[in-house]
């Protein structure tokens, strides 16, 4: 699709119900990876400010509302509770994510899971135990920080204690 058939009205149906399907299939998914997967499936490269302003316009008409975690927006397929989400998506190689694309419920899932595998570990361990099960090989400062709001969320749900050791339990 060229950027003039991207931003030609006539496909804005088609479009918002692009943008729907990602949100329904990779939900919670950022504002930033909807961008990147619609302009992707389009065939789009360059992010000029007449394709930014398409690719805003057509996110808005989903009609979904964002749920912002920090400085970043999710959204949610509709029908999802945030405060029940209970699973993660390990990182695979044709949906790879940036973590700031990760919403900390997925790195407080996939943290509790490496917990009870190993019936308990250390704080550090747990983060990088976590990232690893969300395909982060390496705990860059943007991991370590999406695995420190995970830890918030188990923590604020008193989903974890830590024991006399120190090891953090499930």
């Amino acid at each position: 699709m060229t950027a003039d058939e991207f931003c030609d009205p006539r496909n804005t149906p088609m479009l918002v119900a692009m943008v729907n399907q990602v949100i329904i299939d990779e939900s919670p998914v950022s504002y930033d990876l909807i961008a990147s997967r619609l302009k992707e499936a389009c065939g789009i490269a360059k992010n000029t400010p007449k394709i930014k302003e398409r690719v805003d316009y057509l996110i808005r008409s989903t009609r979904i509302k964002p749920a912002p975690d920090g400085n970043v927006l999710f959204y949610w397929k509709p029908g999802a509770d945030p405060m029940a989400y209970d699973f993660y998506r390990t990182g695979a190689e044709d949906l790879l994510r940036e973590p700031s694309d990760v919403h900390p419920c997925e790195a407080a899932c996939a943290m509790i899971e490496a917990i009870r595998e190993e019936f308990g570990m250390p704080l550090e361990s747990a983060y990088v135990a976590g990232a690893h099960k969300l395909g982060f090989m390496r705990m860059t400062p943007s991991v370590k920080d999406l695995m420190e709001r995970g830890m918030f969320i188990l923590q604020n749900e008193n989903a974890i204690t830590l024991n006399n050791n120190g090891m953090l339990e499930a």
